[in-house]
């Protein structure tokens, strides 16, 4: 039997919209309901029928409420029960209207008071690049897109010279949030900057319970910013991000060009500074490569902390092999070790690559891992990781490091501006590539090979003796010149 009495209280209070949105957010969580539901709104329509009143939902766009209403169905109705003492129809409805146009009637998420959260309660939050074959639902918000992902750990991250600066600054960050704020981490791809950055969440859970964090990619938090900018959700948005107390964000160079996204970005950054939270961010290449970023957030990240990670050497890629067939419980024997971290120069991914080989391989044929069933397994990825460099392929990386103009290194100008990088060039054509002398000399402004030989000479002592270089009207390091064009050629 209907329960007319609670009907009528329900058509006559239309505080009982707040009630319903109090008792859902006690039902799902602060976290959740901050997530899905914090520009959200509810009324209740008297109808004129004689039929009970209903309760209108509105909440997403874009068909995002649809989604939602799957998902939280059952939750709603219970939560209407609890606050009107029946049960009434719920509609759900899209806000495509933006905040500016909901009417003052309607009982706002954000009116709802927010219950303290327990100390112990965590909200570490880690939306990585989605897994392949693993789809997220576009409408999701960044904070909600668990990593499916094995759970990476700052104990399992092998670190050696390359890397070593930049491990000690994720320490420290997590050990004192906000004290080095922002941090940027840079170097080429597959060199463990993802990696650092969701193992910085797992250690902040570990040693801060109740710490909020976020990451996400930048590609993940630019989508969510253009979903969040035409739904009307940015206050959501916002509250999700810069209410973080660690908020990381994977490959910004992805922002490059993107001027409403890295002005958001930007406020972000300003508005987590003040309150003295943690901003860690990740690029494949140093900030002043990065032109497009915009100098106003150049400024603000190089206010804080720039590590560089170079690319594994011998004893990290050794130590990487060693440590990932020690989780898989794999017996390789120390040749195979050193084969593997000698052969696979390029990067970490390329360890992972060949060692799921050599566990398929073995599991598939029944035999042990040794040397030789290595080198034969291993033969097509040993051939791909030592893919050959062309002189065309370093004159690009020079040009592209240090914004010189294509055509400039094969000029004929003897002026200081255009000879200090081709003799940079040269000596990286040396280095890299299996050119003659004659032939690089020919490519580089039809120069003799006496030339190339003089070139590679004056760069070597220059390195030894810590000198500096001209190139594109800025004085460089000569090693710091060296490193950041290889920084390009490997990322091809």
């Amino acid at each position: 039997m209907r329960n007319t009495a609670a009907v009528v209280d329900v058509r006559a209070d239309q505080s009982a919209a707040t009630r319903i949105l109090q008792a859902f957010q006690t039902r799902i969580g602060p976290d959740r309901f901050a997530v899905w539901f914090g520009d959200a709104s509810c009324r209740i329509d008297a109808e004129t029928t004689g039929e009970p009143p209903r309760v209108t939902l509105t909440v997403g766009a874009g068909g995002t409420h649809e989604w939602l209403r799957r998902m939280f169905r059952a939750e709603v109705e219970a939560s209407v029960t609890e606050a009107c003492g029946v049960a009434l129809p719920v509609v759900w409805q899209g806000d495509e209207r933006g905040d500016a146009d909901v009417p003052q009637s309607k009982a706002r998420a954000a009116d709802v008071p927010k219950p303290a959260r327990p100390a112990s309660a965590l909200a570490v939050v880690r939306a990585s690049k989605p897994a392949a074959g693993h789809a997220v639902p576009s409408s999701a918000s960044p904070a909600c897109a668990a990593s499916r992902r094995t759970t990476r750990s700052l104990a399992e991250f092998v670190v050696g010279p390359s890397n070593r600066m930049a491990f000690g600054a994720v320490e420290m960050a997590v050990a004192r949030p906000g004290e080095m704020s922002p941090l940027v981490l840079h170097g080429p791809s597959g060199v463990g900057k993802t990696h650092l950055l969701e193992a910085m969440g797992e250690r902040a859970r570990e040693m801060h319970p109740g710490i909020n964090a976020v990451c996400l990619s930048a590609e993940q938090f630019t989508t969510a910013f253009l979903q969040a900018l035409h739904a009307g959700g940015l206050p959501g948005f916002r509250r999700t991000c810069r209410g973080a107390d660690l908020l990381c964000i994977d490959d910004v160079q992805f922002f490059a060009g993107k001027k409403a996204t890295l002005l958001e970005l930007q406020h972000t950054v300003d508005a987590m500074l003040r309150q003295g939270r943690q901003v860690v961010l990740s690029c494949d290449r140093e900030l002043d490569a990065l032109p497009d970023l915009g100098a106003d957030l150049q400024t603000r990240l190089r206010g804080g902390m720039v590590a560089r990670i170079l690319p594994p050497d011998y004893d990290v890629r050794r130590g990487i092999v060693a440590s990932l067939c020690s989780r898989r419980r794999l017996s390789v024997p120390d040749d195979v070790i050193h084969y593997v971290a000698t052969s696979m120069t390029r990067h970490a991914r390329e360890l992972f690559g060949a060692v799921n080989r050599l566990e398929a391989t073995g599991q598939m044929l029944g035999i042990p891992v040794t040397l030789g069933m290595a080198e034969e397994s291993l033969s097509d990825l040993v051939r791909s990781s030592a893919r050959s460099v062309r002189l065309a392929d370093v004159e690009r990386a020079v040009c592209k490091a240090f914004g010189i103009d294509a055509g400039c290194l094969q000029s004929a100008r003897r002026t200081r501006a255009s000879s200090q990088p081709r003799m940079l060039a040269m000596y990286l054509a040396r280095k890299h590539t299996q050119a003659a002398l004659a032939e690089i000399g020919a490519y580089f402004g039809r120069r003799s090979h006496s030339t190339v030989i003089a070139a590679q000479k004056a760069i070597g002592e220059w390195v030894s003796k810590g000198s500096s270089i001209t190139l594109a009207d800025a004085s460089w390091d000569v090693e710091e010149a060296i490193r950041r064009v290889e920084d390009v050629l490997r990322a091809g």
